[in-house]
């Protein structure tokens, strides 16, 4: 998964790559990259966060089959 999180501070946002999970704990954005490293920004800090949403696990989404 890719995001974007727009800091209170920047004209533009950062973008992070192979993204595995994005949660919140306390006061804190946590992002989990695929290689296991989890970067955590300070809430009050983040403007707008945004990301891709596609199927996962648990989704009612099914493939449609090609005409």
């Amino acid at each position: 998964m890719k995001i974007e999180i727009l800091f209170h501070t920047s004209s533009s946002p950062k973008t992070l790559k192979k993204v595995a999970a994005v949660y919140t704990k306390d006061a804190l954005l946590c992002i989990q990259l695929k290689s296991g490293l989890i970067i955590k920004y300070p809430l009050l800090n983040i403007f707008s966060v945004c990301h891709m949403h596609g199927q996962h696990l648990g989704t009612s989404c099914k493939k449609r089959k090609k005409k």
